[in-house]
C-alpha cells in the first residue's frame, strides 16, 4: 500500500470520489495510485490540497508514490 492509497481511505474517499472533488478524471488518480504513471508536479498538489496533507508525505523528491512504513 502506499500512502496516497492510505490517506485517500482514512478521508473516506473512493478514487472516484477524489477524482470528482479535484476536477479530473478518476482514471487518473487510479492510475497514480497503481503506479502506472507517475503524477505531474500540478497533479501531485492537487491530490495533496484535496486531502489536506502535505506532498512530501504521499510523493518523494522524484515524483514517486511513498510507499506506507511499518
Amino acid at each position: 500500500m502506499n500512502n496516497l492509497e492510505l490517506y485517500r481511505r482514512k478521508k473516506g474517499m473512493s478514487q472516484t470520489q477524489l477524482g470528482l472533488k479535484l476536477g479530473i478524471h478518476p482514471t487518473n488518480i487510479t492510475m497514480v495510485e497503481r503506479e502506472h504513471r507517475k503524477a505531474w508536479p500540478r497533479l501531485r498538489k492537487q491530490i495533496a490540497d484535496g486531502l489536506g496533507v502535505a506532498e512530501e508525505l504521499l510523493f518523494d523528491e522524484e515524483g514517486n508514490l511513498k510507499k506506507v512504513e511499518v
